[in-house]
């Protein structure tokens, strides 16, 4: 079995709408380990936002423990989360985000400038290749497809060398095709350079095909499906 980054137990997060109290997550225990992917499924208001934020160090529980790259999270600043992230996460959205003015290079190089890291052109070839866009590497934005960007923007997420990659929703302005496409390099990435891969998606076609599909309803685990069941 391959090291857990990701533990999680009890973990809750309750908030305040007036005088009722919204339990969001209620009780979730999950283990994610490098080299796997775990998709999170379930409808609008099942807590799949609340559970991923939390694994991913962009909101604290209300209660439980969490441990992220083996560092408890409990009881962290702000500061601090972002200390956890820095490094260990990278994020992938369904808005790709990129700077219609900056090639694809460097849309992928950007986060490297706010971590006052300078770009390695060898780490940056490799990790265009490693998405199919060698070829694509000194166009614009405009220039590129829906599947293309979404490319980058995986290229992007991948570029400080993250343990563990977040994708909320990261098909959910493609087409079929184009998606299932997306959902390949998520699983070439997981085999090849070990990353766990945590991802959101209402596509239970692309929930499936995860090494874990679990499913929240009402903030709770309600099932969960492993792809050698």
């Amino acid at each position: 079995m391959n090291k857990i980054l990701i533990e999680a137990s009890g973990l809750k997060r309750y908030y305040q709408r007036g005088s009722e109290t919204v339990k969001a997550l209620d009780g979730v225990d999950i283990q994610i380990h490098a080299g796997e992917i775990v998709s999170i499924l379930g409808p609008s208001g099942s807590g799949k936002t609340s559970l991923i934020n939390l694994l991913s160090c962009l909101d604290a529980p209300t209660a439980g423990k969490l441990s992220v790259a083996g560092k408890s999270v409990d009881g962290l600043t702000e500061d601090q989360l972002v200390e956890v992230r820095r490094g260990t996460l990278g994020f992938v959205f369904q808005h790709f985000s990129l700077l219609p003015t900056l090639t694809v290079t460097e849309n992928i190089e950007l986060p490297l400038m706010f971590l006052g890291l300078k770009p390695n052109p060898i780490h940056t070839a490799n990790i265009l290749a490693s998405v199919g866009l060698t070829d694509r590497a000194t166009h614009f934005p405009r220039e590129l497809s829906g599947g293309q960007m979404q490319r980058v923007a995986i290229a992007r997420a991948l570029i400080s060398r993250p343990k563990i990659l977040v994708a909320d929703e990261p098909t959910g302005n493609l087409d079929k095709a184009t998606g299932e496409s997306i959902i390949a390099v998520f699983q070439r990435l997981a085999a090849s350079e070990g990353l766990a891969i945590l991802l959101t998606t209402h596509n239970a076609a692309f929930g499936a095909i995860a090494d874990r599909a679990i499913t929240l309803e009402d903030g709770r685990i309600v099932n969960e499906i492993r792809a050698s069941s």
